[in-house]
């Protein structure tokens, strides 16, 4: 019997994470949850999970430290001997204008946001190799392209992020391992909850992303192989290709 593929997701514990590792459990996936903080509410995902017959396991870590990182991984292999989909969802986006933002807070969403999805992606990829292929999915944002409303800080890691998709795309192609990334415009979620929104009235369907509407396109990124090097656009038409 061909054994249980297996999705690491970071950041699972809320938001898009949290959708995306009920989706994937659904699709049959075996899910590792990774969380950092939020160990109540990455337990209730992982309960729901069970309950729908699915397999799962916690794993904490904090994704921007390299050594939790390469015990989040060592875990996820002992536990279910192989991980064939990262989901690079862990991120930050505290809201910092222009005025009052400092080196630090910069240097911080980066590493939070755009180096530990390296981190987290160099630790995986040797596993993937030996299994003899995976998928790599990053999620971006909108705010790659338009600079957003959060941060400078936040629209150059998600800017970043699409750029380590590429050359992962190129360099991983002959090892059956594609790279791809998903850019919603604002999902609802306890991100957008302190943002300035725009008016629900000028936005082209008068509403806010939902999590829910992330998985077609993560669905369609693990059914093919020929899907690489590609960025994904969830926004409803607001910036169109």
């Amino acid at each position: 019997m061909e054994a249980v593929k297996t999705v690491l997701i970071t950041g699972a514990s809320r938001g898009i994470g949290r959708q995306l590792a009920l989706d994937c459990a659904r699709y049959g996936l075996a899910v590792a949850i990774n969380y950092c903080k939020n160990e109540a509410p990455a337990r209730e995902v992982e309960a729901e999970i069970l309950a729908m017959g699915g397999q799962a396991t916690l794993v904490h870590a904090d994704v921007s430290v390299e050594t939790d990182v390469t015990a989040m991984v060592a875990s996820v292999i002992a536990r279910f001997g192989r991980i064939d989909c990262l989901v690079n969802n862990a991120g930050v986006g505290e809201i910092v204008d222009l005025q009052t933002i400092t080196t630090a807070h910069f240097e911080r969403t980066l590493r939070v946001n755009l180096t530990s999805a390296f981190m987290v992606s160099q630790a995986v990829i040797p596993h993937m190799i030996t299994s003899g292929g995976g998928r790599l999915i990053f999620l971006s944002s909108l705010a790659a392209r338009t600079g957003g409303i959060v941060s400078a800080a936040y629209a150059a890691s998600k800017a970043g992020e699409e750029g380590l998709m590429h050359y992962y795309a190129t360099y991983l192609m002959r090892h059956k391992i594609t790279a791809n990334a998903i850019a919603p415009a604002l999902i609802t979620s306890d991100m957008t909850e302190g943002l300035a929104l725009p008016p629900l009235d000028t936005l082209p369907l008068g509403r806010l992303g939902e999590a829910r509407e992330v998985w077609p396109a993560v669905r369609m990124i693990l059914d093919t192989e020929y899907l690489t090097g590609q960025t994904i656009h969830l926004n409803a038409g607001r910036y169109m290709t």
